[in-house]
């Protein structure tokens, strides 16, 4: 075998024709992820690269229903204080902690510099001042992504373009923390293989009335993302939710948020926007906050109807940000046939 030669198994992956539209029942999952970029030039690659992996997946894999990726703004206070010290520093602490526990300078030094850290940091006095270029302040980025299917979920990374982006989005050095939260029932090789040891996800439970994939009647436009923070459990929260923002979301989900106390995080997908009865409907809610993107030309009309709705939380309108909200095949999927 050649140095340079690839594995058959990702061989095979890259021939493999693209663009099917079934699914098997009882394998789908919802990742989604907190981010915490050490600062706002990281977290914009970090999207840039996100959206090219998002233009490979629609491409290639409409059982991929929700490819998301954006810029937190619910979330934005619970990142790290802006650093203005070595010890404050993620990234360097961390590479402090690995040499107390014994693992050699030099391949921490490799990392720092993978990282784009001056290994002669290790050097600096704890508490000495930090470079003023490394005194940014953290940023929050969520990511959303459902996969109807161990095939869809292997398939949407088998193209030379979606693993080149991928590889960008996982340099070092782009990332100081992520917490990922797992709905959903993954094949066994996929929960045991790669999620349970890459992402150390938590595994929470679909609640009752939440729907993890609902196929939309027609085609979608761009759609739209609402979410939302309350107080109190998971099924009271869930409970109170309008019916018709489950029914109209292709995915509605709640879980209790891993970053706050007593906070429920409630997730839903839309062909459209929120209707204005939907939004009066939260009320009974009383969320904290609620974010909501769509399409840059519906923003002003959002912004109108969250107002007459007079829902009494923070509210952030925002554009469509990175990759795709539902697939714009999404109405074409279907379970295969023979598989019950």
């Amino acid at each position: 075998m050649e140095a340079n030669a690839e594995p058959k198994s990702l061989q095979r992956l890259l021939a493999e024709p693209k663009g099917k539209i079934t699914f098997l029942p009882g394998q789908a999952f919802l990742l989604h992820v907190f981010w915490e970029a050490p600062h706002m030039a990281a977290a914009e690659k970090v999207l840039a690269a996100l959206a090219r992996c998002a233009d490979a997946t629609h491409r290639d894999t409409p059982c991929v229903p929700t490819y998301y990726f954006r810029i937190s703004a619910l979330d934005a206070d619970l990142v790290s204080k802006r650093p203005s010290t070595i010890s404050q520093h993620r990234q360097l602490g961390d590479a402090f902690k690995k040499l107390k526990v014994g693992v050699p300078r030099p391949a921490v030094e490799a990392d720092l510099v993978r990282r784009g850290i001056d290994p002669k940091l290790l050097d600096a006095d704890f508490d000495s001042p930090l470079p003023e270029p490394m005194q940014e302040k953290p940023v929050m980025l969520e990511l959303t992504e459902l996969y109807l299917d161990e095939r869809s979920f292997y398939e949407h990374a088998g193209s030379r373009d979606y693993l080149d982006a991928y590889g960008e989005a996982l340099k070092p050095g782009l990332q100081n923390t992520q917490t990922t939260i797992r709905l959903g029932t993954p094949t066994s090789e996929i929960a045991d293989n790669i999620l349970g040891p890459m992402l150390d996800e938590k595994v929470v439970l679909i609640p009752t009335g939440c729907e993890l994939w609902r196929r939309p009647e027609a085609k979608p436009d761009a759609g739209s993302f609402l979410s939302m923070d309350a107080s109190g459990s998971v099924d009271e929260v869930v409970g109170k939710l309008p019916a018709s923002l489950r029914e109209d979301s292709t995915t509605c989900v709640g879980f209790a948020h891993p970053l706050r106390d007593a906070t429920v995080r409630v997730l839903c997908f839309l062909p459209d926007l929120p209707s204005p009865e939907t939004l009066q409907d939260l009320r009974a809610i009383g969320p904290r906050a609620l974010e909501v993107h769509c399409d840059k030309t519906r923003c002003d009309t959002m912004r109108q109807a969250i107002a007459s709705a007079s829902l009494d939380s923070i509210s952030v309108i925002r554009s469509i940000q990175s990759g795709y909200i539902i697939h714009g095949r999404a109405h074409e999927v279907m379970e295969e046939c023979g598989t019950h």
